[in-house]
């Protein structure tokens, strides 16, 4: 499918802002993980004012919400398809529209 000029500007600025909120979701996993890993050793602590026997499912149901919100934002912003695994991909694998400018 043909997209207009102004078509592709909008798919190009939209990949931006879904590509920014991957990139907040990282930073906030990957400390949530290095946390989960040094705590599980540790099952006398309490976290945030949750008691060890909540870490597991706090953990749980932040990775699961992570999982959805991925699914639901990593999407091409022109044919709403998943866009895989790459953080930066530069055409959508599925209807090959440009995700960046200047290509």
């Amino acid at each position: 499918m043909e997209f207009t000029y102004g078509q592709r500007e909008e798919f190009q600025r939209l990949f931006v802002l879904r590509r920014r909120r991957q990139l907040i979701l990282a930073v906030i996993l990957v400390p949530a993980i290095v946390v989960a890993l040094v705590l599980r050793d540790r099952g006398d602590v309490a976290l945030l004012g949750l008691p060890p026997s909540l870490w597991g499912p706090a953990f749980f149901v932040l990775f699961v919400s992570a999982l959805l919100f991925s699914l639901w934002n990593w999407r091409c912003p022109a044919c709403d398809r998943y866009l895989g695994k790459s953080i930066s991909p530069r055409y959508c694998p599925k209807c090959g529209v440009a995700l960046h400018s200047g290509i």
